[in-house]
């Protein structure tokens, strides 16, 4: 009875891996997700950088995780071990400095100062063991730090970081009144270091010294074009490389949802191995977690949280660690929704931001989203994106799902779809608005009874026409899309799937000629970009 009672106390005071609130680091395990981002900033060549991402996607957490210094301890480095040159890893430190205190900055001489000084400072506090010091940390003694390191350690890396710089974008100074057309937190901040030339430091210091880099951290803009995050912002930042923070690969997705209880430290892997010796997930249960949340880092983790959960609370009631039943997935699918609503509300309201940020491609780029979201309503999390489909949707359309977090793109790796869960809130929301259509599964059979078609024209009695399967499902999309419907809408909507052009073609042919004949005007018109409309949807009724 008392060995009973002490494994239900342990249950209950297990502390959960996945809480990113009980610990001081973000990232609580061995397993970030971003081998693949970090291998792109330590091997692209490249001293400047801009590190943009959506709300949620792990920018912080990232930035903090690389400031983990080589040693015993577990770093980034463990992570990358076998990936990459150990040795080189070694010698890759990033530090990160603080901004958010600008208090009695009044010109641009003090702002430049003020950030030279923390540059310095904290590329002292991670060379404190190094044979040359200064005494004063100001553009000499940086310029001097980093001569000194590049003579003992060529072929070392030093990356100073600024996070979350839009936050620079709220302090104001007397004598910053540059022609600058910022409007943004983000372009704001940009245009206040750049008028204080820390920009113009930066791109001096990189370029003398190799083994200098700098990251700029930054919440990515709503837009459908990356040159857009920087529309009003000098040419200096044209040196930097933007990299683009995306959700995790399926890789590493994997990768953290299999993760041993040693991962999350020896002490916590012992409690958790004197009450269980399972995996914290099996196989099914990662299986599962994967096609619910996809690889978005945040729905993983918060996945992930609540899996455990609900686990553990089983656990300290029947004293064992068992798999998740379906009314454990059943209430963790009810906890997310419920409790993730403003990360769902606000991933669409940055969408629709971005899918109309551009009036010369919006047309076309609401089109290409239309075609997207009609896949999703068919496809699962392991569904791969047809590439000519990818291909044929524009490169707007292709950022705004890589830059808000809805897919994941690299070049020559399949192409997922999102988890159930996103999946299907994109669905509803779409079908909640009034400007998207989205169509049924249809048979490919062309088989069936016929359909009758209504025509009201305002001079003429009423008339009826016989359509085939297939015409009536062609004209009911292109009745609910009157004014611009794509091929593959159209396709989808008649087939339930993608089919040759030629062959689409040729019913559509038949369509029009039918409709024209029969209304002796053209009914259906092709538009430029492989878009079709309909005249005079309001003469047509389908029974």
């Amino acid at each position: 009875m008392e060995e009973e009672k002490r494994s239900t106390t342990n249950w209950q005071t297990l502390r959960n891996p996945f809480n990113t609130m009980d610990t001081s680091a973000v990232i609580t395990g061995h397993i970030s997700g971003r081998s693949t981002d970090i291998i792109e900033i330590i091997t692209g060549g490249q001293g400047a950088i801009v590190l943009a991402g959506a709300p949620s996607i792990g920018k912080s957490a990232l930035i903090q995780y690389l400031q983990l210094p080589p040693g015993p301890e577990w770093s980034w480095r463990n992570e990358l071990s076998g990936l990459y040159d150990e040795e080189k890893l070694k010698n890759v430190h990033f530090v990160q400095i603080d901004l958010s205190n600008l208090d009695g900055i009044e010109t641009k001489e003090e702002l430049l100062s003020a950030f030279i000084t923390r540059c310095a400072s904290a590329l002292h506090s991670i060379n404190k063991k190094r044979r040359h010091t200064v005494e004063e940390y100001n553009l000499k003694g940086l310029i001097e730090m980093l001569r000194n390191i590049s003579e003992e350690d060529p072929g070392a890396r030093y990356f100073v970081m600024l996070d979350t710089i839009e936050r620079l974008g709220r302090f104001g100074i007397p004598s910053f009144k540059p022609d600058s057309k910022a409007e943004t937190p983000q372009e704001r901040a940009l245009a206040l270091l750049d008028h204080g030339h820390a920009i113009r430091t930066l791109v001096d210091l990189i370029d003398e010294f190799r083994t200098f880099g700098f990251i700029l951290s930054i919440e990515s803009l709503a837009r459908s074009k990356v040159a857009d995050q920087f529309t009003h912002v000098s040419a200096d930042l044209a040196r930097f490389k933007t990299i683009t923070l995306q959700t995790f690969t399926r890789r590493d997705a994997g990768k953290f949802l299999a993760q041993k209880p040693e991962s999350f430290g020896i002490e916590w892997a012992k409690s958790f191995n004197d009450l269980s010796k399972n995996d914290i997930f099996s196989e099914q249960e990662q299986e599962w977690l994967l096609e619910q949340a996809g690889t978005h880092p945040y729905l993983l983790q918060q996945f992930c949280f609540y899996a455990f959960h609900l686990k553990q609370e089983y656990a300290r009631l029947h004293g064992t660690w068992t798999e998740l039943q379906e009314s454990g997935k059943k209430q963790l699918f009810i906890w997310i929704n419920e409790r993730l609503n403003t990360f769902f509300a606000h991933i669409w309201n940055r969408l629709q931001e971005a899918l109309n940020s551009d009036g010369e491609t919006k047309e076309k780029t609401l089109s290409d989203f239309r075609e997207f979201v009609n896949l999703l309503a068919q496809k699962q999390a392991n569904d791969e994106i047809d590439l000519a489909l990818w291909d044929h949707w524009g490169s707007e359309l292709h950022y705004i799902l890589c830059s808000e977090g809805v897919i994941r793109y690299d070049p020559f790796q399949p192409i997922h779809f999102p988890g159930i869960i996103l999946r299907q809130y994109l669905v509803q929301k779409t079908k909640e608005s009034g400007d998207f259509f989205i169509p049924p599964l249809l048979p490919s059979s062309t088989g069936g009874r016929g359909f009758l078609l209504t025509i009201t024209r305002s001079e003429k009695l009423v008339e009826r026409l016989s359509l085939s399967d297939l015409e009536y499902h062609l004209l009911k999309t292109l009745l609910q899309n009157p004014r611009h419907c794509s091929e593959l809408e159209l396709m989808i909507g008649a087939w339930g799937e993608k089919i040759e052009k030629s062959k689409f073609i040729q019913r559509m042919h038949h369509l029009r000629k039918k409709l024209r004949e029969q209304c002796e005007t053209e009914i259906v018109e092709n538009r430029y970009g492989g878009l079709y409309s309909i005249n005079h949807p309001e003469w047509f009724h389908l029974d």
